[in-house]
């Protein structure tokens, strides 16, 4: 029997030094201690994952990635390493070169965490690994659990779950494994009590909120799971490393190390080799579509799943100069709305112009949450910027009447609409003009519309998306200008046509 077969590393003469510097050198290595038969495959991917946490070992979080930098939350599919290497293998190897620091791991049950706690605990106490670091990761005896051990350098690992109690524990690095339980994901109360247990009690855990590091990782299993709470609450302070098992855009990824580029285009898989697509394409049939979105493609509402298909989706390259008739259209909901709950939507809003019988989104689109004050001034932005537009469209309920009365006084053209019959009729009214490719946005490739991958993500998920406010914003305005043409005013713009 070998040594692999045995449950030993194959690269005992390895200096321990070189393989404290590299993690990917440390996982070949440690590799048959906890899968003595299987042997490690290794993809790209892996290399990324690993200098992301290269950068939280050296606690150069804040340097690399901006003074804001709250974290880093790896989105990636089932058995593509995730766990083994973030949660078991990252802070075993980290602890060789700094066995002071102390961790806090949670998952959605404590026997999930129990478990990396244990795998962690066997890497650490081989033979192997006491051979190159025991002088360094030495266990105390009277800490040294299977849920929570201390080394002689004061360093700690304290596994738990979610929904227990984390009073009085901290960390210097929080790692959030798999925070949600899949067969509850589509609870409220649960999604919700996760989301709240993160933010009361394991958000204040850092012993050193300047060094320290949140980690999260898991797949995505809802527009509202952990992962899209806290990028819906904290955008731009978040390290997002998304990884769908199949690109379904161009992706370009610098390793944050060495600098190196990987770039995937659209149908690129992410791991041929443990992912291949005719694996992936079993899945999708035996998960749904649904599933299969948020676990595999890191995207929870299927792109395929709403009303409006993402292969009617239609784009110009040109601006046309002029147009027949020029809209602005807004969705107000103010942050803290009491009718829809804190925090929850935002204000849309957006210009619309048609034009021989097809209707332009212009590169133009305030998508944010927003007080009375800063909304008033977003509208009063739009119109110094599109001043001859015909009408300003603002839904008339919620607190569009405020908005309304106020901006009447100072702006010409304000239109308060009624909306007629709910939301999704309103959306479904409109598939007809996507599905003909009568409606036209700007190319990204062209215009510089960063957000419009956000946009065509919320007009295609809806009505199972997070936010429902760009879909209502685009619904009003196209409904506005077909019933406006149908009653025969486009006669009289067509005599009076004019510059958006």
């Amino acid at each position: 029997m070998n040594s692999a077969e045995q449950g030993q590393p194959t690269l005992l003469t390895e200096n321990a030094q070189d393989l404290s510097a590299s993690l990917p050198a440390f996982v070949h290595a440690a590799w048959p201690i906890l899968e003595p038969v299987t042997p490690l495959l290794w993809n790209w991917h892996l290399d990324l994952i690993c200098e992301h946490l290269t950068v939280v070992k050296e606690k150069r979080l804040k340097d690399v990635f901006g003074s804001d930098c709250e974290g880093i939350i790896f989105n990636v599919p089932p058995r593509t390493m995730k766990s083994l290497l973030i949660t078991v293998m990252f802070p075993a190897w980290l602890w060789t070169s700094d066995p002071a620091r102390r961790w806090m791991f949670a998952s959605y049950a404590e026997k999930l965490s129990t478990q990396h706690s244990v795998y962690r605990r066997n890497v650490m106490q081989h033979p192997w690994y006491q051979e190159h670091w025991g002088h360094i990761v030495k266990f105390s005896k009277d800490q040294n659990q299977k849920t929570q051990y201390e080394n002689t350098a004061r360093g700690s690992m304290l596994a738990t779950a979610m929904g227990a109690l984390a009073t009085g524990f901290g960390g210097d690095i929080l790692v959030f494994d798999d925070p949600l339980n899949p067969e509850q994901a589509l609870s409220e109360a649960e999604r919700t009590a996760i989301n709240i247990k993160f933010d009361s009690t394991f958000r204040s855990r850092l012993n050193n909120p300047e060094t320290g590091s949140k980690i999260i990782v898991m797949q995505r299993l809802h527009e509202h799971d952990l992962t899209g709470h806290v990028l819906s609450k904290e955008a731009g302070r978040w390290i997002h490393v998304k990884l769908p098992a199949i690109a379904d855009a161009h992706e370009h990824w610098k390793y944050p190390v060495s600098g190196q580029t990987q770039d995937r285009r659209p149908g690129d898989l992410l791991w041929p080799g443990r992912l291949p697509e005719s694996h992936l394409a079993g899945l999708k049939t035996g998960l749904g579509s649904w599933a299969f979105a948020g676990q595999y493609q890191q995207n929870p509402a299927p792109m395929e799943g709403g009303i409006i298909k993402r292969n009617w989706i239609r784009f110009y390259n040109v601006l046309p100069e002029r147009f027949e008739f020029v809209i602005q259209s807004w969705d107000c909901t103010f942050k803290g709305d009491s009718a829809k709950g804190t925090d929850t939507d935002f204000v849309a809003g957006q210009v619309w112009g048609k034009l021989d019988g097809q209707y332009y989104m212009l590169p133009y689109r305030v998508h944010d949450r927003l007080d009375f004050g800063p909304t008033k001034a977003a509208i009063k932005a739009a119109h110094s910027k599109f001043p001859k537009a015909h009408a300003i469209l603002i839904e008339d309920k919620a607190n569009g009447p405020a908005i309304i009365s106020e901006l009447r006084r100072e702006i010409p053209g304000i239109i308060g609409i009624e909306p007629e019959g709910g939301k999704l009729a309103r959306a479904q009214s409109t598939a007809p003009l996507w599905e003909a490719g009568s409606i036209l946005l700007p190319d990204p490739q062209v215009f510089d519309v960063g957000w419009m991958d956000q946009y065509i993500h919320n007009i295609c998920t809806f009505p199972k998306a997070a936010h429902d406010d760009d879909m209502d914003a685009t619904s009003q305005a196209l409904i506005y200008i077909r019933h406006r043409l149908s009653s025969g005013i486009i006669d009289f713009y067509r005599r009076t046509s004019t510059n958006a």
